[in-house]
């Protein structure tokens, strides 16, 4: 018997590598996302295929989402669940920070239905840039945002509101976020009354500040235990980052 569940899985695997983008089931395509991609018991061309599947599931490119943000937070997403970082809303929200602050480029991902949940703005730190984002650091004061992996954490009532506490995971690039009080909240300079006197909308000292007609919203979704991914094209980071080495996901896991 269970050698014919072994090959059962193998199959299912076979079929989704053999056309990218094809036309199977629905059945087909739930069963390889729920037992290959979860398990991680696919080789690494068949974990690939899946997250380009997935990317297309959820319209990531009619949503404008840079795909390389999406594999990287994917890869992360399944490195953090491995070390039982998360809860299990299958949740993982994504800051471009290529994009300028005038764009839409905070994304958060229900990986069971396969839909972006919130596609929206979000307002960057006073010294990582004025519409575009280019400075980034751990340091307290910088009064920029930081780069890498978070998980969220509580919510309270502060200085800033309603808000939500970001613990950071990478040493170097996010680890003292908690430490200064870098938190997902909002802001007046976060309303489109703001956006339109002043043709884009307003800076942090270092937190994600979503806009004020979404946050609360956005904040009870993703509150306790999921991930959140800041993300740039900074080689440096993304050579180093512990949870965007792919081997710790596919090692040894082969068919």
């Amino acid at each position: 018997m269970k050698k014919f569940v072994f090959c059962s899985l193998s199959f299912l695997c076979l079929i989704g590598a053999t056309k990218l983008y094809g036309q199977q089931s629905q059945a087909i395509s739930s069963r390889v996302s729920n037992i290959v991609l979860d398990s991680l018991l696919s080789p690494h061309e068949n974990f690939e295929y899946a997250i380009k599947r997935i990317y297309k599931d959820i319209q990531g490119r009619e949503h404008d989402l840079d795909f390389k943000a999406f594999r990287y937070a994917y890869i992360g997403y399944q490195n953090l669940k491995l070390q039982h970082k998360l809860n299990d809303k299958r949740l993982l929200s994504i800051i471009d920070f290529n994009k300028d602050s005038g764009k839409k480029r905070f994304y958060t991902i229900d990986l069971d239905s396969r839909q972006i949940l919130y596609y929206t703005y979000v307002a960057h730190g006073k010294k990582t840039g004025t519409s575009s984002s280019s400075y980034f650091s751990n340091e307290s004061e910088s009064h920029k945002s930081s780069l890498g992996f978070y998980v969220t954490g509580k919510t309270y009532n502060g200085d800033a509101g309603f808000s939500l506490k970001l613990y950071g995971n990478e040493p170097n690039y996010n680890s003292n976020a908690y430490k200064r009080g870098i938190v997902i909240h909002t802001a007046d300079y976060m309303n489109e009354d703001y956006l339109r006197k002043n043709g884009r909308y307003g800076r942090s000292l270092g937190c994600p500040v979503l806009p004020t007609h979404i946050y609360k919203e956005v904040i009870e979704t993703i509150k306790e235990g999921t991930m959140v991914f800041a993300y740039y094209n900074n080689k440096r980071y993304l050579s180093s980052s512990k949870y965007l080495k792919i081997s710790s996901l596919t090692r040894n896991n082969t068919f």
